[in-house]
């Protein structure tokens, strides 16, 4: 209760008392009431004497009546200071924790019965349920117990071309496309497929040579020939078959290296390309990345080879495991978040690049922690606490202080003991938890009559 209701209480107690004074010598103002007649001075002076005994029996009665009376008033007083200061037993709404009563009822906001709230000797504020209501509640609970927890990260991350298995296609002579064989970003590509035609005059001079040495028969002139324009990117296949032929390709072929699709693309038909122009880029889905960001003082806890359980946003009921391949040595500028790596195996294609995934990051375990389901946590901002089932249909609420955090499960630091119960779930209960956390410092507050 606040310093201001604990004033209002004592001044109206020492009102109560001052009330109780009021005929015993002293005016409305507090002033003292003298005798103005002068004259009856000498005769009151004789017959105090003869009074005085009789006087002093009669203080003396009035006295002990005075200290009975004063008795009941104080214990009057203090029941009604156990009211003001919220001791012993009141009833409130589960859903208004604004209606408090001295007695049960009904909420006469909802219509639900009122329940019996009190405050323990040590500070709990303690809760009981009507049987009736508790079997629409759905409630359940859990133990508080000892056990390991991994130290989880959960984060998010997006799956990445691996920039390993990229090819990429561009010429080392100028020239102009003939046929493209490929039309549109995405387009599957098989290993050996020809990719486009090129005209070169540059790859025109060097067949003539390489023509006119096999010609000649003569060894050193041929391998030259070859060295160069396999120097200028004309594939093996191509160098035997002008060989074979005999004679010069206008159009030199180009052929995919590698199975794969087109992830990106520079080049349409006819036009004028060089040793700069990437004509296209080709990805081999094989494997992919996925790149993950942790945040803040879980960066410490990051090691390579940690398990990393993966769920895809497009695959919800799949789970992926992998292993922390590389953890990237500078933070983000932007989100100051450290990068981490996991390199997946794609061989069925069914990992799409550009897809995000909810990604859990194991950073090993920490033993002999006191742990309850996380969901049994009210958090408010300012503090921590649980609703604690002591009995059958009687609950308490308690401050906690909560460690780490690991998937369903957190540790707890203190404010429980093992083996005691906490509620965690309940159609109503959250509702009531809800209230409580309203109403926690409200007990013996506001009382609707």
């Amino acid at each position: 209760m606040s310093i201001c209701k604990h004033m209002l209480l004592i001044a109206g107690i020492a009102g109560l008392l001052l009330v109780g004074c009021g005929d015993s010598g002293h005016d409305h103002n507090g002033h003292a009431l003298h005798n103005n007649n002068d004259n009856h001075g000498d005769h009151h002076d004789r017959e105090h004497h003869d009074h005085d005994h009789h006087d002093h029996d009669h203080d003396h009665h009035d006295h002990d009546h005075d200290h009975d009376h004063d008795h009941d008033h104080d214990h009057h007083d203090d029941s009604i200071a156990d009211r003001a200061l919220g001791q012993g037993s009141v009833y409130t709404c589960p859903m208004h924790p604004q209606i408090v009563r001295d007695e049960p009822g009904r909420c006469p906001i909802c219509g639900m019965n009122l329940v019996q709230r009190q405050r323990d000797d040590n500070g709990e504020v303690t809760v009981t349920v009507d049987r009736s209501i508790l079997q629409t509640m759905n409630l359940r609970t859990a133990e508080v117990r000892r056990s390991r927890l991994f130290r989880r990260i959960d984060t998010l991350g997006r799956i990445e071309i691996d920039p390993s298995g990229l090819s990429h296609v561009h010429p080392r002579v100028e020239g102009w496309i003939g046929e493209l064989d490929f039309n549109t970003v995405g387009e599957s590509i098989a290993q050996g497929q020809r990719l486009f035609t090129l005209y070169s005059p540059e790859l025109v001079n060097v067949q003539e040579e390489l023509l006119q040495a096999v010609r000649s028969g003569r060894e050193p002139m041929i391998q030259a020939a070859r060295k160069r324009l396999e120097t200028l990117d004309v594939q093996p296949r191509v160098i035997e078959r002008i060989e074979r032929d005999g004679r010069v390709l206008t159009w030199v072929p180009w052929h995919a290296e590698r199975s794969g699709y087109v992830s990106a693309m520079d080049a349409r038909r006819g036009m004028f390309v060089g040793p700069g122009t990437e004509i296209a880029q080709i990805a081999d889905p094989a494997s992919v990345w996925l790149i993950a960001e942790v945040t803040g003082g879980q960066i410490e806890w990051l090691a390579n080879e940690q398990v990393v359980e993966i769920q895809r946003s497009s695959h919800p009921e799949e789970r992926l495991r992998g292993r922390v391949d590389f953890i990237y040595p500078e933070l983000s500028p932007q989100t100051r978040t450290a990068r981490v790596r996991v390199v997946l195996d794609n061989d069925n294609g069914s990992l799409r690049p550009g897809d995000w995934a909810r990604v859990a990051i194991f950073a090993g375990p920490r033993p002999d922690l006191l742990i309850i389901p996380t969901e049994a946590i009210i958090r408010t901002g300012s503090e921590e606490r649980v609703v604690i089932r002591e009995a059958d249909h009687r609950f308490s609420v308690r401050e906690i202080h909560a460690g780490m955090e690991s998937g369903p499960y957190t540790a707890i630091m203190h404010g429980l003991e093992e083996g005691e119960t906490v509620v965690t779930s309940g159609q109503f209960l959250i509702d009531s938890e809800a209230s409580i956390r309203a109403g926690h410092g409200r007990i013996g507050g506001q009382h609707d009559h």
